[in-house]
This record gives C-alpha cells, sequence and structure tokens, in this order.
C-alpha cells in the first residue's frame, strides 16, 4: 500500500504542513504503508496554459514538458493521496492550486451534471487514490478555511463518497514550540502529533479515520486570546528588531 501526500506550502521542509505530514506518514509506515511526501516547491511545475492539447490533440497528455507528467504518474499509483497546505488568503497556496490546474489531462471536455444542479467534466481515469487534505492557519479560530472546503468538492469529484479525512488546524504556528516553551502546551503539541501518527495508522488499517481520532486532531492547542498575545509579542519583537 502507497501513501503519498503533496505538500503545497513555500517553506517546504520547514513548514507547518511538513509537521503534520511527517507525524501522519509515520503512523502510515508503522501500519505498513510506503510512504512519500512531495515538497511541490522543489518540483518543475509550469502554469496551465489553457491551450486544452491535452483534450483535443493529445488527449490526456499535456504539452507542457515538465515534472507534472511523473508527478500524476506518482497520484495515480497511489492508494491514497494527501494535499496539504497552509492558509493563504483564506485559501490554499499559489503551489498547491497551480498543481491542481495541472490536472486537467485527466478530465474529458464532456459535460455532465450533477444531481444538485451543478456541472462538472467527465474524468478519463476511472480508478482514483482515496483522499485526505491537511491545512493549517496562522489565525486562531474556526472561521478560516471556509474558502478550503472546496478541497471536498475536488474528492467528490474524483470518487463519489469524498475525502476520507480533512485536518483544518488552526494556530498553526503553535506547532514551531521547543521544549524550553510551556510544558503543558508543549504536551499538548505532543498528543496531536499522537493523533497524527494514530490517523496514519487508521488509515492504512481500517481505511477510514475514526471519529475518536478526528476528533483529538481538532483539540485546542492554546486558547485564542493566548494565541493572539503571544503572536502579536512576537511580532512587536521582530519589527523592534528590524528597526
Amino acid at each position: 500500500m502507497k501513501v503519498i501526500v503533496f505538500n503545497g506550502s513555500p517553506r517546504g521542509r520547514n513548514s507547518n504542513s511538513h509537521f503534520m505530514v511527517e507525524s501522519l506518514l509515520e503512523g502510515a509506515r508503522q501500519a505498513g504503508a510506503e510512504t512519500e511526501e512531495v515538497f511541490l516547491i522543489e518540483k518543475d511545475i509550469k502554469y496551465c496554459r489553457g491551450c486544452f492539447v491535452c483534450w483535443g490533440t493529445t488527449p490526456g497528455r499535456c504539452a507542457i514538458k515538465d515534472d507534472m507528467a511523473d508527478l500524476i504518474d506518482l497520484f495515480l499509483d497511489s492508494d491514497y493521496v494527501g494535499m496539504a497546505t497552509p492558509v493563504y488568503g483564506m485559501y490554499m497556496t499559489a503551489l498547491l492550486k497551480n498543481f491542481m490546474d495541472r490536472f486537467l489531462p485527466l478530465s474529458t471536455p464532456h459535460i455532465l451534471r450533477n444531481p444538485d444542479g451543478s456541472f462538472y467534466h467527465l474524468e478519463r481515469i476511472k480508478r482514483f487514490p482515496k483522499q485526505f487534505f491537511i491545512a493549517n492557519s496562522g489565525f486562531p479560530g474556526e472561521h478560516n478555511f471556509t474558502l478550503l472546503k472546496a478541497f471536498h468538492g475536488i474528492a467528490k469529484r474524483m470518487s463519489s463518497l469524498g475525502p476520507i479525512l480533512e485536518i483544518y488546524r488552526n494556530c498553526g504556528e503553535a506547532l514551531q514550540t521547543t521544549d524550553d516553551d510551556d510544558p503543558a502546551l508543549v504536551q499538548r503539541i505532543g498528543e496531536f502529533r499522537d493523533a497524527l501518527r494514530k490517523a496514519g495508522q487508521e488509515m492504512v488499517t481500517n481505511g477510514e479515520v475514526s471519529r475518536e481520532t478526528v476528533a483529538l486532531l481538532h483539540m485546542e492547542l492554546v486558547s485564542d486570546e493566548e494565541y493572539m498575545a503571544q503572536a502579536n509579542q512576537g511580532w512587536d519583537e521582530m519589527l523592534d528588531q528590524g528597526r
């Protein structure tokens, strides 16, 4: 079994997204899966030109020569695929959006209607991997992921079941704590990492993640007020140093 995550953070290996992905994939490996994290910032992925060559001239094959063809093969060859992103402007990063735009060759130009009245293009591929999504926000609160709910529609387009897991982590910068920080917060971060490992294990072993584990993945790491105070103090100190 193969579990792949495409990380759309510009911070790459230093990102909070990687912090989360790393633990989840560790759990998946413990359950016997082959895993890989792909850092999109390290790949050559050009913009979709909207030329539709992949629909007409060379159906299913993009005209652009870059890393995307190999990444699509990796996507299709996996059993579980995750998309990870920080919240930028209340949405996914440009890196991840650009990556997902380049999946156009997997669709055909034929338009179909969903039962709810929305429309979609008929997929060229009949078998897609199961999908899950990981997002983290530098804001506190639960209102930072509204636009990212588009993730659910993307997965449902490829599979009527939709994503098997969605992790929406607020107070994302709290994940950068060290052992010298507040012991209670360090403990909660450790519990969060344990929940991520458990989610990876359950995904591979059971084909789904339990409600109990999902609840742990959305545990409160720090109160909104405390997070704002710490974040604002940190920025004030940084700005003072730059003067």
